[in-house]
């Protein structure tokens, strides 16, 4: 999912956060995003002022409540994004490792035979 700035999203607990909060998106980045934290527990408050009332979370632990309106063009990023990962996810199935037999670093020296 793609996130902009202004979305609404939720994020679990971490760290000093003892319960989910949520917050308005202010930067996104490749994986995660950045929110400033506005509705949260009220004993989180000591956790909330720890954080400086932001918090960075992942993308994928990051929940969609509001999103700011869309453009024709962030749609077609979105899908292309979707599709993007679809690839990578079938390569991660199919794409399986060989393993090669380890050749020994020791090499043998075999003595002649006795000539009798």
């Amino acid at each position: 999912m793609l996130y902009k700035i202004g979305d609404i999203v939720k994020g679990k607990k971490f760290g000093p956060m003892d319960h989910d909060f949520s917050g308005e998106v202010e930067k996104v980045y490749e994986n995660s995003i950045m929110i400033a934290i506005q509705d949260y527990d009220p004993s989180d408050q000591s956790g909330v002022n720890e954080l400086n009332g932001r918090a960075i979370i992942r993308k994928d632990e990051a929940k969609m409540l509001k999103a700011v309106p869309r453009t024709a063009e962030d749609k077609e990023a979105e899908v292309e994004a979707e599709k993007e990962e679809a690839e990578k996810e079938a390569k991660k199935t199919t794409g399986k490792k060989t393993t090669r037999a380890r050749r020994s670093s020791k090499v043998r020296i075999e003595k002649p035979a006795d000539k009798k």
